[in-house]
């Protein structure tokens, strides 16, 4: 499996979460199944983007740098998802919390979309099946998943 198609797989679990914590947030007196599933969430954005950082980015630097263009703009998206869900983990207001919530969702989405139609078809082309495959086994075992 093609790490590319790995991360794509990611991104549809945390979608289902996105829509569950959206419904949590909408439930009034629900803050503690909200705070648990929003946890839950910072911990996975935490791992997602180190492993994507740490494989994908660094597989691509070489091609398109690090300073401008596409890769800085996925990494500082990366840092603002991440401010966005701090400041809501330590909110003590529920409605800013839940302002804070919807700001880092939105960010997500759109930040997911850009590397499904953007940064993963890029790299597709640029670093080929073979160094995908490659990445995608070491993406399994970071994971502990059997894909072979």
């Amino acid at each position: 499996m093609k790490l590319t198609d790995a991360l794509r797989g990611e991104h549809g679990a945390f979608y289902a979460l996105f829509d569950e914590i959206e419904d949590i947030a909408a439930t009034e007196d629900a803050m503690a199944q909200w705070l648990g599933a929003t946890t839950v969430l910072e911990a996975m954005v935490t791992s997602h983007e180190a492993l994507e950082e740490r494989l994908l980015f660094a597989a691509l630097k070489p091609h398109l740098g690090d300073r401008s263009g596409p890769l800085a703009t996925l990494h500082t998206e990366h840092e603002e998802m991440e401010r966005f869900l701090a400041h809501m983990l330590q909110e003590s207001d529920v409605d800013r919390a839940i302002l804070w919530i919807s700001e880092a969702l939105g960010a997500a989405r759109s930040h997911f979309k850009k590397e499904e139609q953007i940064l993963f078809p890029l790299a597709e082309r640029i670093l080929g099946d073979e160094v995908l495959i490659r990445m995608g086994r070491e993406w399994a075992e970071v994971r502990r998943v059997t894909v072979d």
